[in-house]
């Protein structure tokens, strides 16, 4: 048990960091836009990349600078043009927007973009990969004790964050606070997207 919530607390201290996938899983709930869709495929991805930094990929990104940098540009396009949508979002009709919120989206759309935001952020993932792996070869005889307390952490992580902005849909969603969750969230993504473009050169 020692080792399990060693992963967890691990898992919880880098999960819980306010970044592009929070944001756009803060703006389904509110929205009750396929949510628990949303979330499921972030969870998913973040079991990929729990075994994947357990496994040992850290070290082949590490050794082929030129995927990372690809990593890094693809991320960068993809936080810049979700920046975009926000901006506008918040710039156009209020009424407009508020009604826009309410409805249903893709599925395929979501899909896509819960993927962009858990796998197109280099620095992210290239920090969970080592310092995860890192973390599981403190215990190389209870990996799989340690792998279960990372995934535990995603899995309490999503599905609380999901459930209490569902909760609160009907302040998230009002006018005013809807506006500065879309300029908040244009905000973050046009910084983060411009640091990785900073961090390739």
């Amino acid at each position: 048990m020692f080792v399990y919530f060693n992963g967890l607390l691990l898992g919880l201290s880098l999960i819980m960091a306010l970044g592009p996938q929070n944001v756009f899983l803060i703006k389904q709930g509110a929205r009750r836009n396929h949510a628990t869709l949303s979330a499921a495929v972030c969870f998913i991805c973040d079991i990929i990349l729990a075994c994947a930094s357990v496994a040992g990929l850290h070290q082949i990104l590490l050794a082929h600078p030129t995927l990372k940098i690809w990593l890094v540009w693809f991320g960068t396009a993809f936080l810049l043009y979700y920046a975009i949508k926000a901006f506008r979002s918040a710039f156009t009709h209020h009424k407009k927007e508020s009604d826009k919120a309410h409805q249903p989206h893709n599925r395929v759309q979501i899909v896509l973009f819960a993927l962009g935001f858990s796998l197109l952020n280099p620095h992210a993932i290239i920090d969970t990969l080592v310092i995860i792996g890192s973390g599981s070869s403190q215990f190389p005889h209870n990996k799989m004790a340690f792998l279960l307390g990372v995934i535990s952490s995603s899995l309490l992580w999503f599905s609380s964050l999901t459930v209490t902005t569902r909760y609160f849909s009907n302040i998230l969603t009002k006018t005013t606070v809807w506006q500065a969750i879309e300029l908040f969230s244009g905000v973050l993504m046009t910084f983060i997207g411009i640091k990785l473009a900073l961090s390739s050169f």
